[in-house]
């Protein structure tokens, strides 16, 4: 990987140039979660798929790849071994904290790359509420939002599951066919059988690397066309 496409790889010295150029380069920062994920994939699948989605945009676009954000607010998965949660506000310090610094460093367009859905709400509030006083240009993408993939959002799902197989090269751990239920609107408590007693939701079963890499394609040209556009691409 291109040592420049990497921000934690800069020197200090390296990422005051960067930040003095006349057109900066945007920064993308991967948030995900560790989190349980069936047993058929590792807990980290929210930061890694959208940590390895932004390193191959980044080498489309001449993007700087920040760190993965590897945990986030797991409210849903929690009753499950290995999901490390933290609070809905130590999440939205996080991102505020991150953002505050990285306009103050120079680098003022960011492209928050979601790999968990809940990091999208409070980053979305977050960078409402920030705008107000500061000055940078930032776009929230959930990777499977994509419409042009025309997938069902799951979770740890034959979709998913095949997008961490082409991006990874995780091996096909197969968990078993399970029942789990949609409910109408967002209901509180969760009802335990939203999830099947594995850790996902949705069909498993008909996951491969190469539908992972279709799959990776088509949300990693959606992304370099967005990073093009100056995160602002209009979709009329």
């Amino acid at each position: 990987m291109a040592r420049e496409i990497l921000f934690g790889t800069l020197t200090s010295s390296e990422a005051a140039a960067i930040s003095k150029l006349k057109k900066k380069p945007i920064v993308i920062l991967p948030m995900g979660a560790l989190e349980a994920h069936g047993e058929h994939l590792p807990l980290w699948t929210d930061a890694i798929t959208p940590y390895e989605l932004a390193k191959r945009v980044a080498s489309r676009t001449n993007s700087l790849v920040l760190p993965p954000l590897n945990y986030g607010f797991c409210y849903t998965l929690r009753p499950w071994a290995g999901t490390v949660s933290v609070k809905s506000q130590t999440f939205a310090s996080t991102i505020r904290d991150i953002t505050r610094e990285l306009v103050r460093n120079g680098f003022d367009r960011i492209l928050f790359l979601n790999g968990h859905g809940a990091n999208a709400t409070i980053a979305g509030h977050v960078l409402k509420e920030l705008a107000d006083g500061h000055k940078f240009s930032a776009c929230i993408v959930s990777w499977w939002t994509i419409k042009e993939l025309g997938a069902d959002a799951g979770h740890a799902d034959e979709n998913e599951a095949s997008m961490v197989m082409a991006l990874t090269g995780w091996k096909k751990r197969l968990s078993k066919q399970a029942a789990s239920h949609n409910y109408f609107g967002r209901v509180i408590p969760m009802p335990k059988d939203q999830f099947t007693k594995y850790g996902y939701f949705g069909k498993v079963g008909g996951e491969t690397k190469q539908k992972g890499e279709k799959m990776a394609k088509i949300v990693v040209d959606k992304l370099v066309k967005l990073v093009k556009a100056d995160l602002l691409l209009k979709e009329d």
